[in-house]
Order: C-alpha cells, then sequence, then structure tokens
C-alpha cells in the first residue's frame, strides 16, 4: 500500500520542525563534554576561562619576545637587572661601562633597602589585620537586634506589641560536607588539581549543607543532661534530684515548643522536625538516657494539637508520580501529603503500642507509669478522632477506642465515651457513626453483653429523634426561592439575562439530582443505624435480662421506642412485663425505664393495640414515692417524662378515681424534693387541672361528700379514694422557702385562674414541667432567680412584765433603788444588771 499524502499549513510545519530535537554540532558535543569534565572534577566554569585567558596573554607576550630577540622565558617576568643584562650585551664601548655603574648602584639600593622596606611592610600588615579582627569583634559584641515578643491583649480588647533588644549572636550559615575532604585530598596528589584546591573550596558550592535556625534545638546538640552529670557524682541528695529534674523538663518543654512553632511556620519544610519528637516519645532515647514521663506525655500532647493544626479536611488519596505526570506545584504538593501521612501513621503506631500495654492483650506486668501513658495515648487519640473524623486512618483510631471503651481503667471508659456522643450528635455524613455501632455490636456479641455501662450509654446521643428530612427539604426550598427573587431584582441585559436563565436551570437540575441522591444515602444509612441499634437492645433483652447493662437498655429504649417498628410491639410489652413481674432484684430506676418505654410505645404508633395498662400503672404508682431530695434527686426527671405520657396524652384513656389518686400523690412526692423539683411537679398538676375539670373536687375541703376513707399506703390507684380527700400541701407549700413555689402554690389553691389574682406571670405560666426542672435548677449552687438578702434591722427592745415569787419582794426591791443601796456591776448603752443578792448577803 502507497503511503497518503496530507497537506498541512506553513505554520504548522514551523511548530513541527522547532519541537523536533536537533542532532548537536561537533563544537556543542565539545563544549558538552568540557562542562561535564569539570563539573566531575569540581572544577567551576569561570576559573577554566580565566586560566585559558592568562594562557594566551603569556603566548602573545612570548611571540613579542621573540619578535625583539630577547629569549623565551616560560611564564616567569623578568625583573630589571635580567633586562639590563640582557640590553648589555648588544652595547660596547663607554655605553657599556655607563650600564655597568648604573646597574651596580642598582643593586646596591636595592639590596639595603629592600630588607627593611619588606619588614615594614610585613609588620603594618599584621598591625592592620589585628586591629580589624579586634574592630569586629567589639562591633559584634556590641551590636544589638530587635526581636517581636508577643503581644498582650488588655481587659478593653486593645492589642499592645512588644519587642526588645537582644545580643546578636551570629550562626554558622553553612557546613562542608564530609566527602569534601576526600576530593581536596585527592586533588593535592595531582599537580594541577593540587593547585586550584584553594580555588575550589571558595568556588565549589556543589555539595554544602545549608543548616536550619532550629537544627541545634532539633537534634539537642548542648550536652545539658542535668539528671545526668547529677546521677554521675557520688554523694546525691534528693533535692539535687529534684531540681535536676525539674530543669530537665524546663528545657525540654522549651525544646519541644520550638520544634512545634517550626513545624507549624512552614510543614512542608520541617518534616524531619517530627522525628526529635518521636524520639521524645519513646522511653529512651537514641543516646540510652530514659526520657521523663512528663516530657513523654508534654510530646504526646503538642504532637496531637500539631496534626490537628495540619491535617487537611478531606482524605488523602494515592498518587503515583512515576506512572503520571504531574504540575510541579502538584508534585510539591503530593509530596508533602504523603510525608504527613507516613509520619502520622508513626504517631498512631506508638499511641497503639502504649494502648496496648495496659489492655488485654498486652504482655508485662501493668505499672501507674504506663497506665498514666495509656490515659494520655487514649485521649489524644480521641481528640484527633473528633478533630478530623474523615481523615486517613480514622477508622482504625475508631476501632481501637471502641475496644478501650470496655476497658478496666474508668477515666479511659468515661474519655472514650464523651468522644463517641460528640461523633454521634456532630456527625453530618453519619458514615463514622454507623462504623462505630457496628463494630460496638460486634464487641458486645463477642464479650456475651458481659460489657461495661459506657457500652451502652454512649448510643443515647445518636440523632436519631430529631432527624426531620421534611424540614431540610422545606429550608431548600425557601432557600431558592430567594435566591431566585435575588436574580429577577438584578439588572442585566437581555442576552445576559437569558444565558442566566439557561445556566440558572441548567444548575438547578443538578443540585436537585445531587440533593434527591443525598437524602437517599442518608435515608439508608440511617436505618442501617437504627437496625443496628435495636440488634444490640433486643438481644440483651432476650439473651441476659439480668445483665448490669441492662438499665441502659432500658433508657434507651424508651428514648428511642417512637421508631420502633409496629410489628414488635406486643411482644416487647410481654417482654418488659415479664421483667417487671419476675425479677425481684430490679431497681425503681429500672422499673421506671421500664414503665415509660411501655407509656411511650402505647402513646404513639401503639394506640391501635389492644392492651390494657393497668398493671403498668400499678408499677409507676408504688415507684413514685422512690425519688426524694438526696442522691437519687435527678432520677425524678424519668418520672416527670413518664407522668407526661400518663396525665397529659392518655388522660382520657383514665378513670377520674385513677387521675385524682396519681394528681395526690405527686403532690406528696413534691413535699420531698428540692424546689426545682417542686416546681415540676406543681408544673404537671397545673397542665392537668388546665386540660381536666373533674380536679377540682380535690380543692374542696367538705370532707361529707364521698364513698369511703383515703387510703396513701394502697397500690392500686383506682381504690384508693382519692376523692376523699383534699390536696392540703399546697397549704404548706404556700410557705415554702422558693418564692415561684409560693406563687405556684398558690396559683393551684385558687383554681388554675388565667387572669386576677392568684394567676401566674406569663413568663412562668408558659413553663412546662420539664423546663421548669431545668431552669430553676439549683445544683450550682445559686438560685433562680436570685432571693434578696433580708435587710438588716435592730430588733425592738420591749418592756417585759415581772412576775414576782413572793409580793413582798417588790416594794423591798425598790425601795432599796430608792435610797441607792445597791449598785450597778454591768451599765452600757442598753441594759444594766444589778446584783441584789450580793447587796442583800453584805447586810
Amino acid at each position: 500500500m502507497g503511503t497518503k499524502k496530507v497537506k498541512i499549513s506553513a505554520v504548522k510545519r514551523a511548530a513541527h520542525l522547532k519541537q523536533r530535537k536537533a542532532p548537536l554540532t561537533k563544537q556543542q558535543q565539545q563544549k558538552l563534554a568540557q562542562q561535564k569534565s569539570a563539573k566531575e572534577r569540581g572544577q567551576n566554569i569561570f576559573i577554566q576561562k580565566a586560566h585559558k585567558k592568562d594562557e594566551v596573554f603569556q603566548r602573545k607576550k612570548q611571540n613579542k619576545r621573540s619578535a625583539m630577540g630577547l629569549p623565551d622565558v616560560d611564564n616567569e617576568e623578568m625583573d630589571d637587572d635580567e633586562l639590563l643584562d640582557n640590553v648589555a650585551d648588544m652595547l660596547d664601548g663607554e655605553d657599556l661601562e655607563y650600564l655597568n655603574m648604573k646597574k651596580g648602584r642598582n643593586r646596591k639600593r636595592k639590596h639595603a633597602v629592600g630588607e627593611e622596606a619588606d619588614d615594614d611592610d610585613i609588620k603594618h600588615a599584621v598591625g592592620l589585620e589585628k586591629q580589624f579582627a579586634h574592630d569586629t569583634a567589639l562591633e559584634d559584641a556590641s551590636k544589638k537586634i530587635t526581636v517581636d515578643l508577643l503581644p498582650v491583649k488588655t481587659r478593653e480588647g486593645e492589642i499592645i506589641t512588644r519587642s526588645t533588644q537582644v545580643d546578636f549572636k551570629p550562626k554558622p550559615k553553612a557546613k562542608k560536607a564530609a566527602a569534601e575532604e576526600q576530593v581536596e585530598g585527592e586533588q593535592e596528589e595531582d599537580g594541577e588539581e593540587g593547585e586550584k584546591g584553594d580555588e575550589d573550596d571558595d568556588d565549589d558550592t556543589a555539595e554544602i549543607e545549608y543548616e536550619d535556625s532550629d537544627d541545634d534545638v532539633v537534634n539537642d546538640e548542648e550536652d545539658t543532661n542535668a539528671i545526668k552529670k547529677v546521677a554521675e557524682k557520688k554523694m546525691v541528695s534528693t533535692t539535687d534530684l529534684l531540681i535536676a529534674r525539674q530543669q530537665e523538663i524546663e528545657r525540654q518543654k522549651y525544646r519541644i515548643g520550638i520544634i512545634c512553632s517550626g513545624i507549624l511556620e512552614k510543614p512542608e519544610d520541617k518534616m524531619r522536625n517530627f522525628n526529635a519528637l518521636f524520639e521524645l516519645m519513646d522511653e529512651t532515647n537514641k543516646a540510652g538516657v530514659p526520657n521523663l514521663l512528663t516530657v513523654r506525655k508534654v510530646a504526646i500532647v503538642s504532637l496531637t494539637e500539631i496534626f490537628k493544626d495540619i491535617l487537611p479536611e478531606y482524605r488523602v488519596g494515592q498518587v503515583d508520580t512515576k506512572m503520571q505526570t504531574v504540575r510541579k506545584a502538584t508534585l510539591e504538593r503530593v509530596t508533602f501529603e504523603n510525608a504527613l501521612l507516613q509520619h502520622f501513621k508513626k504517631f498512631l503506631q506508638r499511641l497503639e503500642k502504649l494502648t496496648a500495654a495496659v489492655n488485654r492483650k498486652g504482655h508485662g506486668r501493668v505499672t501507674p507509669q504506663s497506665v498514666k501513658m495509656a490515659e494520655v495515648a487514649v485521649q489524644s487519640m480521641a481528640d484527633l478522632l473528633m478533630a478530623h473524623p474523615y481523615f486517613n486512618y480514622v477508622k482504625n483510631i475508631a476501632q481501637l477506642l471502641v475496644y478501650m471503651l470496655n476497658c478496666n481503667y474508668p477515666r479511659m471508659r468515661e474519655t472514650v465515651h464523651n468522644c463517641f456522643r460528640y461523633v454521634f450528635a456532630n456527625d453530618k455524613k453519619m458514615d463514622m457513626t454507623l462504623f462505630i455501632i457496628r463494630r460496638i455490636n460486634h464487641l458486645i456479641k463477642s464479650k456475651n453483653n458481659v460489657v461495661h455501662l459506657e457500652c451502652i450509654t454512649c448510643l443515647m446521643a445518636l440523632k436519631i429523634k430529631n432527624v426531620n428530612l421534611d424540614a431540610e427539604k422545606e429550608n431548600e426550598l425557601k432557600q431558592k426561592k430567594l435566591e431566585a427573587h435575588r436574580q429577577r431584582l438584578l439588572s442585566l441585559s437581555k442576552k445576559e439575562r437569558k444565558r442566566r436563565k439557561k445556566l440558572t436551570e441548567l444548575n438547578k437540575e443538578l443540585d436537585e439530582t445531587r440533593a434527591e441522591e443525598n437524602k437517599q444515602t442518608k435515608h439508608a444509612k440511617l436505618t442501617e443505624i437504627v437496625k443496628m441499634l435495636f440488634t444490640i437492645y433486643f438481644r440483651v433483652l432476650k439473651n441476659d435480662p439480668t445483665s448490669k447493662v441492662l438499665s441502659a437498655i432500658l433508657e434507651g429504649l424508651a428514648e428511642f421506642a417512637h421508631v420502633i417498628n409496629l410489628d414488635f410491639f406486643s411482644d416487647l410489652i410481654e417482654v418488659l412485663n415479664n421483667i417487671l413481674e419476675t425479677q425481684e432484684d430490679l431497681g425503681y430506676r429500672e422499673q421506671l425505664h421500664c414503665i415509660k418505654t411501655i407509656f411511650v410505645i402505647l402513646s404513639g404508633q401503639g394506640e391501635v393495640l389492644n392492651i390494657d395498662p393497668i398493671r403498668f400503672y400499678q408499677h409507676f404508682y408504688r415507684n413514685m414515692l422512690a425519688v426524694h431530695a438526696g442522691k437519687n434527686h435527678d432520677d425524678f426527671r424519668i418520672i416527670l417524662q413518664t407522668l407526661d405520657e400518663v396525665l397529659v396524652k392518655r388522660r382520657r384513656n383514665m378513670s377520674q378515681q385513677r387521675l385524682m389518686a396519681f394528681i395526690k400523690r405527686l403532690l406528696m412526692v413534691g413535699l420531698n424534693l428540692l424546689h426545682h423539683g417542686t416546681l415540676a411537679t406543681l408544673g404537671t398538676i397545673k397542665t392537668t387541672f388546665q386540660l381536666t375539670s373533674v380536679l377540682d373536687i380535690l380543692l374542696d375541703t367538705d370532707d361529707s361528700i364521698g364513698s369511703g376513707k383515703y387510703d396513701p399506703t394502697l397500690e392500686d390507684p383506682e381504690y384508693c379514694n382519692a376523692s376523699c380527700t383534699a390536696l392540703y400541701e399546697l397549704t404548706t407549700l404556700q410557705r415554702h422557702y422558693h418564692p415561684i413555689v409560693r406563687k405556684m402554690a398558690t396559683h393551684i389553691a385558687n383554681g388554675v385562674p388565667a387572669s386576677g389574682e392568684g394567676s401566674l406571670p406569663s413568663e412562668i405560666g408558659k413553663l412546662t414541667a420539664m423546663e421548669l426542672f431545668e431552669q430553676y435548677d439549683s445544683t450550682q449552687m445559686a438560685f433562680n432567680p436570685t432571693i434578696p438578702v433580708p435587710r438588716p434591722c435592730e430588733p425592738k427592745i420591749k418592756k417585759g412584765q415581772h412576775d414576782y415569787l413572793s409580793p413582798d419582794f417588790k416594794t423591798f426591791y425598790k425601795q432599796m433603788l430608792k435610797n441607792n443601796q445597791v449598785r450597778p456591776t454591768t451599765i452600757d448603752s442598753k441594759s444594766t444588771t444589778f446584783d441584789f443578792y450580793k447587796d442583800l448577803k453584805c447586810k
């Protein structure tokens, strides 16, 4: 087949020829070879050119001398005597005698004066050099530089900058490589290269390694290990050891601060400084000297803060620069990210090693020092997980923290517990939440439900209850309407408006597609989280109902009962009823959680179930008296949440006798609570009075109406005859120490009026029972609102009446006072004391 010819333009042909590499000429090849040989010998190309010019000049000079008939001198300058000898050979007669006489005079004067001149010149030059060195030293010693100090912020918010003058201490900026000595030695062996060795020392910079400003601090070149020096002494006191230890700690803190400042200043150039911090984390450094425990902790905390600051918010990908070409800026960024990832991996490996020393898989005896280091390591990993939940290796951190959630050390469990609650509450993508819940499920399953309570309680922070996709959709629609309105207000040209309109429609379609995909993904993750959560809960209830985590399981069920599938309601209620009936050692808190779960189920989707909760009313009525103003006062929050389901949402499903019995017992409980608990009970009673009119009979003090007698000790609220009693506790609460309690009790005693006498202020009347419980909480030892201090006043002195056993004594002592026979013993501005017995005895 023949080749097909294609015509191209002259511009393309010129560009094509320009890009083609033309073969080098012989001169260019020779030039490249010379440059390469010069570079290999460590010589400078400028020195070679200078030598070539000198050779050309010497060659021209020799040619001139040969043309004049003078002898050739190999690259040496002739002095005056040699020049006169050469001229004398061409003269004779009187001219020759005159020339010889002048030559002798010159030799005598040169011999006499030359030696003295040379000595004076040398002495003068040495003196000048010494004077210059002395002046330079004085100038450096007196030289000052200005250093900026940390700014100071005043109370008014102003920033004051500061600076100071410090002595100037120059540091060497460059150091020769070790290989330079070998090259210099080789040049001395060679003749020509040996002569040029000094010039190469000044001009060759190919093997110079530049030092950084903090290299001495990073490498710790100063031999100032105080503890080691003190330990070498024969007689060492405890005070010397403590002083040396404190000095070593302060020195290492300063060193760590310098290293961290350098890394944060420019991380791309200070990656090697991480190795110095890693060395401080280990038990011993390179020299074999053990690191102090405080220094190791400071190193871990400092590295944690550095990684929190410099780690990116995204996941770093692996880019193979050998297989694909990238730009220079991209290559620098990829190199930095890969180095950062490697150092982050080393840091996590060291933290894992510290935690392995205290967990069950660790080998060796656990010491208090190893426990402290493990606590710092766990706190460091928790901080990294909370700061960067989407970076590389965070799943490895989460997996290790899940295992530490079940360790035997309470402080570590608390740290991990708080970390997971923060992640669950702030995770928007739900990826890390789903991963952690899966690992917790695997841990509980592998331990046969024998785990610590923190493994279950951390799940209470899941954002299942507050998820509302409809609200998110409404916000997006509102935002789009506002954006469209803003675009209409812009004054654009006709073409621009058409172009903007098309672009807006296209962006709108893309946004809708992405939003729908994100919502579907989020909904799928939430569904998986809910399944995993109730798998954990139901496994414990079914397989181990006597587990020590039952309280946390019941609390979680009560919190998330609104998302349980309707098909499981009957079975779940039956299981909870069996727990209440069969387990005699079940605590009141667990019983309250069971009752709350059941009523939450029955108040929501469970209304369609045909279940009579009379047995659960009895359990709840009995356990209400278990809470008091002591240590378990916070458990009253569970009772309040259950009362909201029983008395408010299910008030129509309750009989009047049962409703009045609950109100009466609730007010009895309010007498045994703190003031914010009492306010919450009064708030619940106020809401119930507003919604139901049958409770007005409890405010009537006439006991002739009713059948039977009220029995407060009966456990069944249906038959305790609460209608035959009255809310006499309100009279006691009207004299309460808290002013809001007094107002609330008066308001209920007056029949909950909306206005007029006994009504409440609007800012108090609109608060719910739970808001009253939280807003007026006094656990911080402060009243809300602040109760004013009573005004200081002096007590009034009232004259009292005196009673006398003997009627004759009154006339007797009055006669003695009248005759001044009794002298006062103590007289002040308010009282006078008389000693009648002493005066009578004297008489």
